[in-house]
């Protein structure tokens, strides 16, 4: 069995967040992350939390840390 981490709502919406201000698409996520296409709309559309290979989770996390979102405010 692979190495699972669990995707937390937290983390999808950093990644809806950078998504937003950074203007890019599906496809330019999963280019810039190093995911599938299919695995991208599913991190981006899918309700938190689920459980990603280790692999995935390791280079969003990585993506995420370089694009960090200053400060953000639920409303």
């Amino acid at each position: 069995m692979k190495n699972m981490d669990i995707f937390t709502d937290d983390l999808q919406r950093q990644l809806l967040i950078t998504k937003g201000l950074e203007r890019l698409t599906r496809n330019d996520l999963a280019n810039e992350i190093g995911v599938s296409l299919p695995t991208m709309t599913r991190l981006i559309n899918k309700k938190a939390p689920f459980a990603i290979h280790s692999n995935v989770y390791r280079n969003l996390v990585d993506w995420l840390a370089d694009h960090r979102v200053v400060a953000t405010q639920d409303k």
